[in-house]
């Protein structure tokens, strides 16, 4: 017999009044719920639906800042969230029954707003994020390093918002001027949040290591035997649109510096040509068309972001070489979201934001040949729709180049 099953079960769904008091449970009153992941995000989103005939809109009252629990169980696995409610939309009422959606968020995206950073921050980039994070009374479930480091003051910067723009920052290993990858992903899961390295997770997923995924023609993933199907055809959204890759300087840039403390301007050539041997790409083919990185296709000019404070004495510390990231973080993330798939799968709960799985597609004209298009994938965003025969996750798949053909 199949471990899988079709459908979901709500384990759980409380709605608390804004004193706090004793909850009422709306577990047969909802109308389609989903819960959302982005590693684009630093908070994760739930949506739920509520149909309702005893009138506890008001007599609750639901109102924005409730807090909710949810639990949900699908395959064996369950997501399990205690958030609060940040909108409530779509009311409408009959003279029998109530409908209106309503929207949480876990308890650090309230915080992120109501919180601010002050103090100077010295040391390993990485340190700081996860640092930061635990100030604010949230969570780091994953941490990957950075290899550099970095000296500021708060600002009365939100922590979220700090923390992204650090992520921006953070390198893995060497880079010079003309080459090298720049940029972490920091965002939220159901976990927690995480500060994830590209090239690491790249680096590390190899076809028998991550989850696979395979399309069928004909096969129906109402059969339990197909839970690791396609439920349907793959759609390419995006596919290197050369334009706006060209208007981020994803190819080649040329970035001129001016250090208002020593009052001189330095100019850094980046080629992301030369960088490719140092980035972790999800296949090998060369993706950049004859003579399109001949020239500049975006000049920067701006202000040496030197920090505030770092010890001159130390190279280690010393913050001049923050003005080369730009351009290399601007190419990692251009070239990580170059192209851009859709799928839907089976509800699979053991799927988070940041993921690489690997999809094996069927060339054209043939059921069997592992086609260009197959390869390492990473899930960008993610939707888990539960809702009775709707139960499913879509997936928001990105990659660089294509796999080569065998």
């Amino acid at each position: 017999m199949s471990k899988f099953s079709i459908g979901s079960k709500i384990l759980g769904f409380e709605i608390f009044p804004p004193d706090g008091g004793t909850p009422l449970d709306f577990s047969l009153q909802t109308d389609g719920i989903k819960f959302y992941e982005d590693t684009t995000d630093t908070s994760v989103h739930l949506e739920v639906g509520i149909l309702d005939v005893f009138g506890r809109y008001n007599r609750l009252p639901v109102r924005s800042g409730n807090k909710v629990m949810i639990e949900i169980e699908s395959n064996g696995q369950t997501i399990k969230q205690v958030m609060r409610i940040s909108n409530v939309i779509g009311y409408t009422a009959t003279a029998k029954r109530e409908m209106y959606t309503i929207i949480c968020e876990p308890q650090y995206a309230f915080d992120n707003h109501t919180t601010r950073i002050t103090k100077k921050y010295t040391g390993n980039i990485s340190d700081n994020i996860e640092a930061i994070v635990g100030e604010m009374g949230a969570e780091m479930v994953r941490v990957d390093p950075s290899s550099n480091t970095y000296t500021f003051c708060g600002g009365y910067r939100r922590p979220l918002l700090a923390c992204t723009w650090l992520a921006k920052k953070c390198i893995n290993g060497d880079m010079s001027e003309t080459k090298g990858s720049a940029g972490f992903l920091f965002f939220a899961t159901q976990d927690g949040l995480n500060l994830l390295d590209i090239d690491k997770t790249f680096e590390a997923a190899t076809k028998d290591n991550v989850i696979n995924y395979e399309y069928k023609i004909g096969k129906s993933t109402i059969d339990l035997s197909n839970y690791y199907t396609l439920s349907a055809q793959p759609t390419l959204e995006t596919n290197h649109n050369l334009l706006q890759q060209l208007s981020v300087g994803h190819f080649k840039t040329g970035n001129w510096h001016y250090d208002i403390i020593t009052r001189k301007a330095t100019f850094a050539e980046y080629s992301y040509r030369d960088s490719q041997g140092q980035m972790k790409n999800s296949a090998d083919e060369n993706v950049i068309p004859d003579g399109i990185d001949s020239n500049y296709s975006r000049l920067l000019l701006q202000i040496t972001d030197n920090g505030a404070m770092a010890s001159s004495g130390d190279s280690k510390t010393k913050n001049e070489e923050a003005f080369l990231r730009q351009a290399q973080s601007t190419s990692r993330y251009a070239s990580l979201f170059s192209q851009i798939t859709k799928v839907i799968v089976p509800t699979n709960l053991n799927l988070r934001a940041g993921m690489v799985i690997f999809l094996k597609l069927p060339e054209i004209n043939s059921t069997y040949t592992t086609g260009p298009q197959s390869g390492l994938y990473m899930i960008s965003k993610l939707c888990h729709q539960f809702g009775g025969d709707k139960d499913y996750t879509g997936l928001e798949l990105v990659r660089d180049s294509y796999q080569e053909l065998a």
